[in-house]
């Protein structure tokens, strides 16, 4: 696979990452499967895990954890805080480190920002970037992230408040036409060395009918690497078998793509841009929750 430099940080990972939320029961992935599977990843040259304290009750980070107790050196490990309060990510952190089974993670991630009121309370007095700041003097998170779904401007402004090392943000086909990612903080991240990580790129579900060009849509966009939820081994194997086979998107086919799919841009189908969640009809407006002295 492809290789590209992951920031400043002085790695560099193939195209293709894992995104762990799915190696669970709850998507019919067994505790033997999902050893498996990140087993199988390992040595097909994945070495990027994103995975979260809040993915299935810990269920998650537990079976990376099931790997990562013998095969650590191989693995670069993304985990993340929900909890916006200095002392309430503090402990989430101790308990991913556990269930991980590691005594550091390689980027600590603040999850979700998806409003102005998110991130003013993980950035305020009190609040997870304080606990992050000192984690990383301690030695227990070596780079200190930030994730968002729906407003590439929250980012904007989150690195306006702290030289944050890395982004985690939505990048599907879909989401090129509403608060674009790629078209408004993608140019920012890369003048700036700042790593970046696409994720959602097949539209949680809504572009699984689109696999390939999906993913060669996310791959040819100025990332550092791409997440993609695998719950099984021939999942797995589908999206190898496209990074190592990837040639970047033609303007052509790109243009082509964006007319198969814009059918599907709705709020329905895009619940991480919508109002009102899954069930929402309209978009999320602009500069949601922000104060009005900001």
């Amino acid at each position: 696979m492809e290789t590209r430099p992951f920031g400043k940080t002085g790695q560099s990972f193939p195209i293709l990452s894992f995104g762990g939320q799915r190696i669970v029961d709850g998507r019919g992935c067994s505790e033997e499967q999902a050893v498996e599977i990140v087993n199988a990843a390992i040595d097909r040259g994945i070495r990027y895990f994103d995975t979260a304290w809040v993915y299935s009750h810990g269920q998650a980070e537990t079976r990376l954890g099931l790997v990562a107790k013998r095969r650590r050196k191989e693995m670069w490990i993304a985990t993340k805080a929900f909890d916006p309060t200095r002392d309430g990510a503090r402990r989430q952190l101790e308990e991913s480190l556990t269930r991980l089974q590691t005594d550091h993670v390689d980027e600590w991630r603040f999850h979700d920002m998806a409003d102005y009121a998110r991130l003013d309370a993980f950035t305020g007095k009190g609040g997870a970037l304080e606990a992050a700041i000192r984690a990383r003097e301690e030695g227990l998170v070596r780079n200190i992230s930030i994730s968002c779904h729906t407003d590439p401007q929250i980012l904007m402004e989150a690195f306006r408040r702290f030289p944050f090392n890395s982004a985690l943000m939505a990048l599907s086909a879909l989401d090129h036409f509403i608060l674009s990612f790629a078209e408004e903080f993608l140019p920012f991240a890369n003048a700036h060395g700042v790593a970046t990580v696409a994720m959602k790129v097949l539209g949680l579900g809504a572009l699984t009918h689109e696999v390939e060009r999906s993913l060669r849509y996310a791959f040819s966009l100025p990332v550092s690497t791409v997440i993609v939820g695998m719950e099984s081994m021939a999942q797995l194997e589908q999206n190898l078998a496209v990074a190592e086979s990837y040639t970047p998107m033609t303007d052509a086919e790109r243009l082509a793509f964006f007319g198969d799919v814009l059918p599907l841009v709705k709020p329905e189908n895009m619940w991480w841009k919508a109002a009102d969640g899954p069930a929402g009809k309209t978009w999320i407006p602009r500069n949601r929750n922000r104060a009005a002295s900001a």
